[in-house]
């Protein structure tokens, strides 16, 4: 029986693989997405000509390491639709990678298939608005995910070269994922910081084979003020795309917010000062992160949950697909309540609905472009983060050790 159970999950994988392969061909051809961006990149790495420079104004600058240009540059040897396909392939599997490797971290003991059933679909279904959008847009979100939770699982399983080797080239792609190293230093993981930096260092000056050291030089020179200028301006940081914690509060409070009219700031501080404010806050949020919490058996799923959150959160440029990251935090929370009465739990219940609501409610596909727009301003991506993170530190500090 349990033999057609598998070829039955097999074919619901395989089902989904074609449906959203068929969708994706027929959006790569016309619209202007971050997978475009790769692929001039891939093009201009082969060239050897300026990675940071922008000469196609409809295309979103590069703000991605040397390293990350000379890993997709074979992908320039094919044409942009079939370079399209490669790619959603490569975000596919490392989706799979992601649910179970984070399955790995999360659950202690084996769990039946009906239960396997529940924590690898449903934490899909709750982050389905944000899998649609890193497949819609081309984002590189799954592989740094798949990155990540690999490392972390090779990090707890004591393989601190092969952690280091995965984690350090998730920071090559996207450095949010920074936000563990202080983590790791408070756990007394040395060796997987040492492994991780002197990965980073050999990822920095691979990109010399092919380009020649004097030309690496030159790309990583421009590499980190390419990120400043791109990402760190007043526009991002108020953008009302911008999901992170920092926006929140800089559309909230500043005095000249451009959404006073939806948001009604309460314009109390400058943009600077508003700023601080944000990343003071931001700062002692990641310390409660990060603070250890004796007692419990396997602390280190929430902790990691509530810092896949930060990577989101935490980001100057949080954008909406950057919450795909909250795959690992229903996964955790379905988990603990299938291995707890949920009768008992409904506080936890509603929140994590609520939390639903807010996060994939104001999808354009649900609520048109309009409300969408007002939704985002709003904040209610983040909002709902932040109640995710609620839930998270209430298990973390709560008195009852039985957390998984």
């Amino acid at each position: 029986m349990t033999k057609y159970k598998n070829y039955i999950v097999w074919l619901f994988i395989g089902l989904s693989f074609v449906v959203l392969f068929i969708r994706h061909l027929d959006r790569t051809a016309s619209r202007h997405n971050d997978f475009q961006v790769y692929y001039v990149t891939a093009q201009r790495f082969v060239e050897r000509a300026d990675l940071y420079d922008r000469p196609d104004q409809s295309i979103t600058p590069f703000k991605y390491s040397p390293v990350f240009a000379f890993l997709v540059s074979p992908l320039s040897l094919f044409s942009l639709k079939t370079a399209g396909a490669i790619f959603f392939i490569v975000s596919f599997i490392s989706l799979g990678i992601v649910l179970v490797f984070s399955k790995k971290l999360i659950v202690n003991g084996d769990i039946s298939f009906k239960e396997n059933l529940w924590i690898y679909i449903l934490p899909v279904i709750l982050s389905f608005r944000f899998v649609l959008g890193v497949f819609d847009s081309g984002q590189v979100s799954f592989i740094i995910m798949a990155l990540v939770v690999s490392g972390l699982t090779c990090f707890e399983k004591g393989k601190n070269i092969l952690g280091g080797a995965l984690f350090a080239l998730s920071l090559m792609f996207k450095y949010m994922s920074f936000i563990f190293i202080p983590y790791f230093l408070i756990k007394r993981k040395y060796k997987a910081i040492l492994f991780t930096i002197l990965f980073a260092a050999f990822y920095c000056i691979l990109p010399a084979v092919y380009t020649g050291w004097d030309k690496e030089s030159d790309t990583l020179a421009h590499w980190l003020p390419s990120i400043s200028q791109t990402s760190l301006d007043r526009g991002s940081w108020t953008d009302y795309k911008n999901q992170s914690l920092h926006s929140f509060i800089l559309r909230s409070f500043m005095k000249d917010s451009p959404y006073q009219n939806i948001v009604h700031s309460f314009s109390l501080w400058s943009f600077h000062w508003t700023l601080i404010v944000s990343l003071i806050l931001s700062a002692l949020i990641y310390l409660f992160m990060i603070l250890p919490r004796a007692g419990l058996v396997r602390p280190n799923a929430v902790e990691y949950a509530l810092l896949f959150i930060g990577m989101a959160l935490f980001s100057p440029n949080a954008w909406t697909f950057k919450y795909i990251r909250l795959i690992f935090v229903y996964m955790l929370l379905v988990y603990y309540l299938l291995k707890n009465d949920p009768h008992k739990h409904k506080w936890l219940l509603t929140l994590m609905t609520f939390a639903f609501v807010l996060t994939s409610g104001g999808s354009e596909s649900l609520v048109g472009d309009k409300l969408q727009y007002q939704c985002e301003v709003l904040s209610t991506v983040t909002l709902g983060a932040l109640i995710l993170m609620f839930i998270l530190f209430s298990l973390k500090f709560k008195k009852v050790r039985n957390i998984p």
